[in-house]
């Protein structure tokens, strides 16, 4: 049987620096450290790999739910303990590095999918999202948590390349689509530099957008009002495979060969 994943004192069994005298005066974003209980126990369900107990991956993996935890719960840069101060920044898929006030202010999942080709399609938009719209939106559509894991790591410390995945079930409604339980999940690769102390300095994410959006996109408009806006739906994913399959190549087709480059109707 597995071991609970939290104790009585608020200390989780694969985050760091969520309770104790060194976050007495941590200002937490709403009030008080959150709880992990039921995306830790959809980890734990789900997971396709376990780590033995202090190997480079279990240390890598809870290294970088720590870092998720404080970008996502704590409201000050300063009182991160997993980031090198000073010294913080994130790009995803080759984009222009962010410093860790510009990520923090931002947040991780418009950090994420901030890229040109999303709002055509009516996917995603982080221009339109703010830090906490975009974090209610995620929840609504996994109400169990967005579960986290490393497959393999690479190499170790100062320079770290691993494989990751990430998935949840979509229980809930996303952005007008309704909930299908499916499962929906991506994988990626990320390169994290750290210091002496393991605190990240550098973070590169590589990852397919289409293959987390995809899946969001996949359930019925809520309310669909004709075959049109019905027929939407199969249209944004279509999309979406052809972004992919784009960003697959490597290849830059043409405008008129591609319909995420010809802006669409605002969703």
């Amino acid at each position: 049987m597995e071991a609970t994943a939290a104790d009585s004192s608020g200390r989780d069994r694969y985050r760091s620096h969520l309770a104790g005298e060194g976050e007495k005066h941590t200002v937490w974003r709403h009030g008080a450290p959150p709880s992990y209980d039921a995306v830790n126990a959809l980890f734990e369900a789900e997971r396709t790999q376990e780590w033995p107990a202090g190997s480079l991956e279990e240390v890598v993996q809870n290294a970088i739910k720590t870092w998720e935890m404080e970008l996502s719960h704590k409201a000050r840069l300063s009182d991160f303990k997993s980031v090198s101060p000073g010294k913080f920044s994130l790009s995803v898929n080759g984009g222009r590095p962010r410093t860790g006030e510009e990520t923090l202010a931002m947040g991780s999942y418009n950090a994420l999918l901030d890229g040109p080709l999303l709002p055509s399609a009516g996917a995603y938009d982080a221009s339109a999202e703010t830090f906490q719209s975009s974090h209610d939106l995620f929840r609504a559509a996994f109400p169990r948590g967005f579960a986290w894991e490393v497959l393999k790591v690479y190499s170790g410390p100062p320079v770290i390349a691993f494989k990751f995945r990430h998935w949840g079930h979509k229980e809930g409604p996303y952005k007008g689509h309704a909930a299908t339980g499916d499962k929906v999940e991506f994988h990626g690769v990320a390169v994290l530099k750290v210091d002496e102390q393991l605190r990240a300095e550098d973070v590169e994410v590589y990852y397919d957008p289409g293959e987390l959006l995809g899946g969001l996109l996949k359930g019925p408009k809520v309310v669909a009002t004709s075959e049109e806006d019905s027929g939407e739906v199969v249209v944004l994913a279509e999309r979406l495979s052809e972004a992919a399959a784009v960003s697959a190549s490597g290849a830059v087709p043409p405008p008129q060969a591609c319909p995420f480059l010809n802006p669409g109707k605002p969703q």
